[in-house]
């Protein structure tokens, strides 16, 4: 398990040591068996990270809030993520459905992903969560109808 959180937190931290996360925190817990990594980038809302190494896990919490559930745009989500696994993408910007599971929640409005991962895949696990979120805000909400969204959730300029 220490393993899993090793590769994760390494992951994690040669982004921020690279100057691309800001704040950059972990909360650790649960004898090496979870960590929560926190940070900033791309808002001004710091994203969450949740590690379950006992389960072999990465939660994106939060990653859309304010988004209903069965709504158009939680339900738009779900599509996008299916469609991140085509093999018709690029490799650098598909997700690898084979390696990695991919499941979406929504808990009182708060969209989240958790990405399921075999053990020795931890640090590949938080490289391909971050790329999801970059394809998240740069494919999904940047591309999509949701400038509004964007502007009243997230705080980015209207122009």
């Amino acid at each position: 398990m220490q393993e899993v959180f090793s590769a994760v937190k390494s992951e994690l931290q040669s982004y921020a040591d690279r100057g691309i996360f800001q704040n950059f925190s972990v909360a650790e817990g649960g004898a090496g068996n979870a960590a929560e990594f926190r940070f900033n980038w791309l808002s001004e809302t710091p994203f969450r990270l949740k590690l379950n190494a006992a389960k072999g896990e990465l939660e994106l919490r939060n990653i859309l809030p304010a988004v209903p559930y069965r709504s158009d745009m939680d339900r738009a989500y779900r599509q996008f993520l299916t469609e991140r696994c085509d093999a018709s993408l690029p490799p650098h910007r598909r997700l690898d459905g084979e390696r990695f599971s991919f499941q979406c929640k929504n808990r009182q409005a708060k969209l989240s992903v958790i990405i399921g991962f075999s053990e020795n895949d931890g640090g590949e696990a938080a490289r391909t969560a971050i790329n999801l979120l970059h394809e998240t805000f740069n494919n999904f909400l940047m591309e999509g109808p949701y400038q509004n969204y964007m502007v009243e959730v997230f705080n980015v300029s209207e122009e």
